[in-house]
């Protein structure tokens, strides 16, 4: 099904979000216009079309409209993990009347209640299209607009750690990948009951690279066989970057940002030009078309590498997959464990981890 949406579009999400869904809006969904309102009041107009964040989606319900001539397209946060979770509120969304539409990073699940669309059939446009952004702040549209000034602020607010990325040349890595986050990771889906407990201490006991053979036989496990392919891979894509971020933080000229410190915008900015930022797509899906690669195509462009972790063209929930591509990405790992020169130049860095095998390498 071919993706269409109408050039002025009303925004329903907190505040923290607004940024985040005003680049897909941009870059992905070539919209013109975005209307941010908080109270539902304000949108209860028939043919109308309405992107709305999963949290808001039972206050969505419990509001009473009077119009019901609306489309809603909802982006899971972490596509197809997120939209079991809130599986039977999308499909009250739609008994109530409405024309629902999801999101998610991947095509290997079917959506038999909702429209469903893939990001991997979208293209990250060169050009952003969203002209017009209403009902928020003069601050957040600067921050779309002209990013440089919010950039400047928060390096000047976190000039210690800012300052060492603004005069030296770093590969970098952004997002959650520390033994700590690792961790976190395991202990929610144990938390949620999606994992036992004897699988979650099978995990967390061999999170060393001396038991990486034990983590990727955990495929073969029956009780790991019996979970949902969203899970399998989502487990799989936190350990290899645990795995991976782990060796690269050995070398000098590497440097990986975690979720859990300050933010000081070395994704969404321009002004970090000597950074060389790794990207490894989604822990819930292949599709190209993510966050952080809009984020990245936009401000890094020709100044990143994607590592194709799993390629964007294949159906991993298919056949053996899955499972042949582990087999290519613990002989990557290995691979990359051969090299322990740590204090290898910024220049020499980048080019080993480009040239280091072509299976996984998009040049960007």
């Amino acid at each position: 099904m071919k993706f269409q949406i109408q050039e002025t579009v009303y925004l329903c999400c907190k505040d923290k979000k607004i940024i985040f869904y005003c680049y897909y809006a941009g870059y992905l969904f070539n919209i013109k216009k975005l209307i941010f309102y908080k109270d539902f009041k304000y949108i209860d107009y028939d043919n109308i079309s309405i992107i709305l964040q999963q949290d808001l989606i039972s206050e969505f319900i419990n509001y009473k409209f009077k119009k019901k001539n609306k489309k809603i397209y909802i982006i899971p946060s972490n596509g197809h993990f997120d939209y079991l979770k809130n599986k039977e509120k999308i499909i009250k969304l739609k008994q109530l009347g409405y024309e629902v539409s999801i999101f998610t990073y991947e095509e290997w699940f079917e959506y038999k209640d909702v429209n469903h669309y893939s990001f991997n059939s979208l293209t990250i446009s060169e050009k952003n299209t969203l002209k017009q952004i209403h009902g928020v702040s003069l601050k957040l549209k600067l921050r779309y607009y002209f990013p440089l000034i919010q950039s400047i602020y928060n390096a000047l607010v976190n000039i210690r750690f800012s300052l060492p990325l603004l005069v030296s040349s770093k590969v970098v890595y952004v997002g959650r990948a520390s033994l700590e986050e690792t961790i976190e990771a395991i202990d929610n889906l144990l938390n949620a009951k999606i994992i036992t407990k004897h699988l979650h201490e099978n995990i967390f006991n061999n999170l060393n690279q001396k038991k990486q053979k034990e983590l990727f036989e955990l495929i073969d496990d029956s009780e790991f066989k019996n979970l949902n392919f969203i899970y399998q891979y989502y487990i799989y894509n936190v350990i290899i970057r645990f795995f991976l971020i782990l060796h690269l933080n050995k070398f000098e000229n590497f440097y990986h940002k975690t979720n859990k410190l300050f933010d000081f915008q070395l994704l969404k900015t321009n002004i970090y030009r000597k950074i060389f930022h790794i990207d490894l797509g989604s822990k819930v899906g292949n599709s190209f078309a993510v966050c952080r690669t809009v984020y990245l195509e936009r401000f890094f462009n020709k100044k990143y590498l994607r590592v194709n972790l799993f390629d964007a063209s294949v159906n991993y929930n298919s056949d053996n997959n899955f499972k042949n591509r582990l087999l290519k990405i613990e002989n990557f790992l290995k691979m990359v464990y051969e090299n322990k020169n740590f204090n290898l130049s910024f220049k020499e860095l980048k080019k080993w981890l480009i040239s280091n095998n072509d299976d996984f390498i998009n040049k960007s």
